[in-house]
């Protein structure tokens, strides 16, 4: 199923804060960040601007043509699908313990989404921080599951070439089945960030449900409608307040600021 309205047309507006690539490097600063996962590296550009100790990228092609070292004392590269590098990760041997910040920017389809966070979500901290990427389209050509259709819809319209798929879905799944968690939305160009805090890595809820989950949410509409109901539900947080509501958090000393406070 496919996002209707007219193609050139918006959802909800463009975002305007912060550029996503700036945020991301910013936060891993402002945190202390040490060790840190992203799935979906390709290029390598946002990943170069993260600072950290040790930086752990996975992508099934990578095609690198920035410095993945800038920043970094250790990168590791793990040339697989995520599924895969999930399911032979050795915590302790290949990232060395749990990581602090994730940026999850893989597959563009929900049920892809859907497995990288909660795999995700059991090898980090109660505090750690997960963000994720392309999940607050601005105009319906760019949703649509097929990237190939989503080129052809949005040919003439100022977002030819952009594909974020369903991934939207991931917001009203969270908001269903793991409303312990908080899910803030942020205005950063130019499809946003969907910021998870509060995380429970013991929780199994996602992963056990997951096939009944991707059965419904196959289901919902992946039309413009649908979206706005997202916007609706979830108002935007400007850039800079979000870093503001995440400066409390800091890992440079072994465990985070939570692990700090209840021992």
């Amino acid at each position: 199923m496919t996002a209707s309205t007219e193609p050139g047309q918006t959802i909800a507006g463009e975002h305007r804060g912060e550029y996503y690539a700036s945020v991301l490097a910013k936060l891993s600063r402002n945190a202390a960040v040490r060790r840190y996962l992203e799935i979906g590296v390709a290029f390598g550009d946002i990943f170069s601007g993260i600072a950290c100790r040790h930086g752990v990228a996975v992508d099934p092609e990578f095609r690198l043509r920035t410095n993945v070292a800038a920043n970094k004392v250790k990168v590791s590269l793990f040339q697989v699908m995520s599924d895969v590098f999930f399911a032979h990760l050795n915590l302790r041997r290949d990232i060395g313990g749990r990581i602090d910040l994730a940026f999850l920017d893989g597959m563009h389809l929900f049920e892809f989404l859907l497995r990288d966070f909660f795999n995700t979500e059991a090898i980090c901290r109660r505090d750690s921080i997960i963000v994720m990427h392309d999940c607050l389209p601005v105009a319906a050509p760019m949703a649509d599951r097929d990237p190939m259709q989503a080129d052809i819809r949005a040919r003439g319209t100022p977002f030819e070439g952009w594909w974020t798929g369903d991934v939207w879905k991931i917001v009203p799944i969270l908001k269903r089945y793991r409303p312990d968690l908080d899910v803030m939305l942020v205005d950063a160009p130019p499809t946003g960030l969907v910021v998870v805090t509060g995380l429970d890595p013991s929780s199994r809820t996602l992963k056990t449900n997951h096939d009944a989950i991707v059965e419904e949410f196959s289901r919902l509409p992946n039309t413009a409608e649908e979206i706005a109901q997202v916007y609706a539900e979830h108002p935007l947080v400007p850039t800079e307040e979000a870093l503001r509501r995440l400066s409390g958090r800091s890992f440079a000393h072994g465990g985070g600021w939570l692990e700090r406070l209840t021992g």
